[in-house]
């Protein structure tokens, strides 16, 4: 009998580090994931691994990214199965917002969103935007350390001249990538999603159970 194993809590960009029990060695097994957005669009995935798995809304109209700007946890269904049809299923919580994190409206100057972190000590990032994928990544940059403001309206520049200096320093970028773990129509690149984390001075993902 098959059975999901491994790390269950944690931010959506962790990896999911899951394995599984009761299946012969080199067994050919997909995996399935499948999420439900604000506006209760489904989004599933498969791959033949946890981190093999490519997402697609189920209806054309859904957007490019899932409508999950509420920040809410999400629950995330998981699927295993075999050649045989053996299968095993687990849900997982995955969060966007780290405990301590605070948003606030900005409008100082411009229009956004301010993502402080409970303890910054990373580089304050301006981002110019705020779509539904700016805004999970700046919540997930500040939940890693990174204080984050997403301009929806004002000159992004201006605004990074008059922020206070702090200790990682300050930057200017005009788009962030998608989160590993986000629903979305283009896929993540985690490897580029790690070497920002690096550049920001963020903690990094979890790599170990």
């Amino acid at each position: 009998m098959l059975e999901i194993r491994g790390a269950a809590p944690g931010l959506i960009d962790d990896p999911l580090l899951l394995d599984v029990s009761g299946a012969p060695p080199d067994t050919s097994l997909t995996w399935r994931a499948r999420i439900r957005d604000d506006e209760g669009f489904v989004w599933r995935a498969e791959g033949t691994a946890p981190d093999a798995l490519r997402w697609t809304p189920a209806k054309a109209s859904a957007g490019v990214t899932a409508a999950l700007r509420s920040l809410r946890p999400v629950e995330l269904d998981i699927r295993v199965e075999d050649p045989d049809g053996a299968a095993s299923n687990r849900t997982l919580t995955r969060t966007f917002v780290a405990d301590g994190v605070k948003v606030r409206r900005w409008s100082q100057g411009a229009t956004g969103k301010l993502y402080l972190p409970a303890d910054g000590t990373g580089a304050t990032l301006v981002v110019a935007g705020e779509d539904d994928g700016t805004a999970l990544a700046a919540a997930l940059l500040a939940s890693r350390g990174v204080r984050v403001l997403a301009v929806a309206k004002g000159d992004p520049q201006e605004i990074l001249a008059a922020l206070p200096a702090t200790s990682g320093g300050e930057r200017l970028v005009e788009t962030v990538p998608v989160p590993p773990g986000v629903p979305a129509r283009t896929p993540a690149d985690p490897a580029g999603w790690d070497a920002l984390l690096a550049d920001l001075g963020a903690r990094p993902r979890r790599v170990a159970r």
